[in-house]
């Protein structure tokens, strides 16, 4: 699997030692790629759109982004058509988001809260989310309850194709 990642500007200074921790994390069939943008100023705004045209264009497989409270990166990554961004902190949540949600982006907090021992919390929390990756679908899922969880996606990955058809109609309705 093709892993991209990207950060905004105001993250230049741990862009470097944020890529080598998922460079040396992504192994069993994982190559990690930067998502190069030459703009001097790049906002979480515009590396979302990187994102989404890198998944869209089958670039990589799978994102691995974030922002200062990771919050807004996760925010913009939704907005983009076929992009299916999740936010997590800790391996269970980094690893859930993987094995059920079944996303292609992950956005983590790369400021807030960010302090002693940060870099291995990071390197964690991205050995349970390739773990998920790696999984089979809804491994800790009871088996009565897969069925509703693949439906489940399946509704929230047909909304978000829905919503774009809204917008578009919208939008024309606008121009004429």
């Amino acid at each position: 699997m093709k892993i991209g990642f990207a950060v905004a500007s105001s993250l230049s200074n741990k862009r470097g030692m944020l890529f080598n921790i998922i460079q040396d994390v992504a192994v069993d069939g994982h190559t990690a790629v930067a998502l190069t943008m030459t703009e001097q100023a790049v906002d979480y705004i515009d590396v979302a759109i990187r994102c989404g045209y890198a998944l869209n264009e089958k670039e990589v497989d799978f994102i691995l982004t974030g922002c200062s409270s990771g919050l807004g990166m996760q925010l913009a990554c939704n907005y983009i058509p076929n992009v299916i961004c999740g936010y997590g902190t800790s391996e269970i949540e980094a690893n859930l988001f993987a094995s059920i949600n079944q996303g292609n982006a992950f956005s983590y907090p790369f400021s807030l809260n960010w302090g002693w021992a940060s870099e291995e919390k990071y390197r964690f929390v991205l050995h349970a989310l390739f773990k998920g990756l790696n999984d089979l679908p809804y491994p800790k899922v009871p088996k009565e309850a897969v069925q509703r969880k693949i439906a489940a996606t399946d509704k929230l990955k047909n909304l978000k194709k829905q919503h774009k058809l809204i917008l578009k109609r919208l939008l024309m309705s606008i121009k004429t």
